[in-house]
């Protein structure tokens, strides 16, 4: 099994930029190795050459290898040192440019995906990638500049080594190609089955309380077994195959150290070359014979690399979610949409049309991705600018669910929906539109400001303003942990509205903002929705009542359908009465 053409593409991309200073970092490693080799040629052939020796004949060839041997030092540290730096920084553009495509995923990718498989992906098989394609390429390289030295040195010291050379590979060949496709099909294995293993690990960490008091730990254990030893069996192949892939290596050495010695032999008894030069040859048959099995067992390793783009590569060639675009930067070229240049972009409200509501949505059907039966069946409704609609309904009446529809976390089946008239393609100009404040919001290990700016697109005076005006006393250093753990239900459901504040989102979507948070937590939100957010669009989801009592109009959803859909105090009166 060969790897595809987008394989070798990616590496050719990520590679591209730096492929003249590459070069010239080859030549560079090339000669350094070269000049090295051809020392013993010079020293075989002084010996032949001169079978008395005096002192300024020393002097002579000790100064021209001193010399030989500064320049090759100098070449082969710039050649390691550089090669690399550039080799590093565009294995690194492929960890980049896999993440920017990840992050723009359908969300049923994540659905379906455990997140020890992303994880594996990201982590280990990267791994790989990076410890090849990183600084050992360039020990990998210097490996592959001894071979052709040795040849060209074995060459110009008698052609008929040619013939040795010519058989011996033309063994390699064979061998390599007898053991390619096992190689590289267990190192497959080896990645699929390191997936499985880390995904049970990580799923079995985050639901480790769940799991004890239900008493089921024997059972998650025995399964983390059975997949560890799926793992470590594959991890067994691979040693086997390299191992006996390597014993064949060593024979087919020592068949071409006995043919070069055969020849030797034959060239000094007719003279050809003295004892110096077949020294030489010899002494290279040796380390050719090491150099090609570390060769050979460096390009396992390599393969094992290739087998890690592979995997970024299907992630990097994935589809990414309908309505999203690449960032114009981006420099791998697929067949996925880009964002145009800056300069090329169209003001939105110079194209755009007036419209008299700020958020319409007609008839909208939506389904889950894997789902056989509709969960939303023609919702409309319209709201002007500033307008509130509360949305009611008995658990699983899809009030959730209109939420992913509106934010097109989804596809809808049909429908459609403006926000100003304008059906925006792009999803994340028209996500930028919403903010949504909900019991579930993400935080990172930071601090205050990096979790409300995260792009850095706006000044401390401005971030100190919105949380003074949300009711915050935070300072923009103020450490915040991983998943907001040091900050109360209330304190998260704020910081979500200054994020929503600091975006100039248009439309605010509460679910359940209000629930299971401190009465002073409460009373903020509530001055929130009430002074803050006076002039502005909001959805407001709620099982308690009293948080859409203040709202124009009320949205009634029964089993993904619309109930009843109208006046606050006609519809939360009707739904008042279906409840007695």
């Amino acid at each position: 099994m060969n790897f595809s053409k987008t394989v070798y593409d990616t590496l050719l991309q990520a590679y591209r930029p730096f492929i003249v200073k590459l070069m010239l970092t080859l030549i560079m490693g090339f000669l350094g190795r070269f000049l090295i080799l051809s020392n013993a040629q010079i020293i075989g052939q002084f010996m032949d050459q001169h079978p008395v020796m005096t002192s300024d004949d020393l002097k002579t060839v000790a100064t021209k290898l001193f010399f030989i041997l500064i320049l090759a030092f100098v070449l082969t540290i710039l050649f390691r040192t550089l090669f690399s730096r550039y080799s590093a920084q565009a294995v690194s553009r492929i960890y980049d440019e896999t993440t920017y495509r990840v992050s723009r995923f359908p969300i049923s990718f994540f659905d379906d995906q455990p997140v020890g498989r992303i994880t594996t992906r990201f982590s280990s098989d990267y791994g790989n990638v990076f410890r090849l394609f990183g600084g050992p390429l360039a020990e990998f390289l210097s490996i592959l500049f001894d071979l052709i030295s040795i040849i060209i040195v074995m060459v110009f010291i008698h052609p008929y080594f040619i013939a040795t050379i010519l058989f011996s590979f033309w063994l390699y060949s064979i061998i390599l190609k007898k053991n390619q496709h096992r190689l590289r099909q267990t190192r497959r294995d080896l990645s699929t089955n390191r997936a499985p293993s880390v995904a049970h690990f990580s799923e079995t960490v985050q639901g480790s309380a769940i799991i004890r008091q239900n008493d089921k730990t024997k059972m998650f254990t025995d399964k983390f077994l059975e997949y560890d030893q799926k793992y470590l069996t594959s991890k067994f192949q691979v040693f086997w195959n390299v191992t006996r892939f390597s014993l064949e290596l060593n024979v087919l050495s020592a068949i071409f150290f006995a043919l070069n010695g055969i020849l030797c032999l034959y060239l000094i008894h007719n003279n050809i070359i003295g004892i110096g030069l077949s020294s030489v040859v010899l002494s290279f048959t040796l380390l050719a014979t090491n150099t090609l099995q570390m060769f050979f067992e460096w390009f396992s390793q390599f393969e094992e690399a290739l087998v890690g783009v592979e995997k970024l590569d299907e992630y990097l060639r994935s589809d990414i979610e309908p309505g999203a675009l690449l960032p114009w930067q981006s420099d791998f070229t697929t067949s996925h949409p880009k964002k145009p240049r800056p300069s090329k972009i169209v003001a939105d409200h110079l194209t755009s049309p007036p419209s008299d509501y700020h958020l319409q949505v007609e008839n909208l059907q939506f389904r889950y991705p894997k789902s056989s039966h509709i969960i939303l069946n023609s919702i409309s409704f319209k709201l002007k600018d500033g307008e509130k609609l509360g949305i009611i309904g008995r658990t699983g009446s899809g009030k959730s669910t209109l939420i992913s529809a509106l934010l097109h976390l989804y596809p809808i089946e049909a429908g459609a929906m403006l926000v100003n008239g304008k059906n925006e393609a792009d999803v994340e100009k028209h996500r930028a539109l919403f903010s949504v404040i909900s019991q579930d919001q993400l935080f990172l290990t930071g601090t205050v400001r990096d979790n409300l700016d995260l792009f850095k697109a706006h000044s401390n005076h401005e971030i100190e303003t919105i949380l003074k005006q949300v009711g915050l006393k935070f300072s923009l250093n103020d450490p915040i942990f991983e998943k907001g753990q040091n900050l109360s239900m209330g304190e998260k459901q704020l910081m979500s509205l200054a994020r929503g504040l600091l975006q100039k989102a248009e439309i605010f979507i509460f679910d359940e903002a209000t629930s299971n948070v401190d009465p002073h937590s409460e009373t903020l939100m509530n001055r929130a929705l009430t002074d803050i957010l006076s002039s502005k669009t909001q959805i407001r989801i709620a099982h308690r009542l009293q948080t859409v009592e203040d709202c124009n109009q009320i949205l009634w959803l029964d089993y993904g359908s619309v109930k009843k859909l109208g006046p606050t105090k006609e519809v939360l009166g009707a739904f008042e009465k279906a409840r007695l």
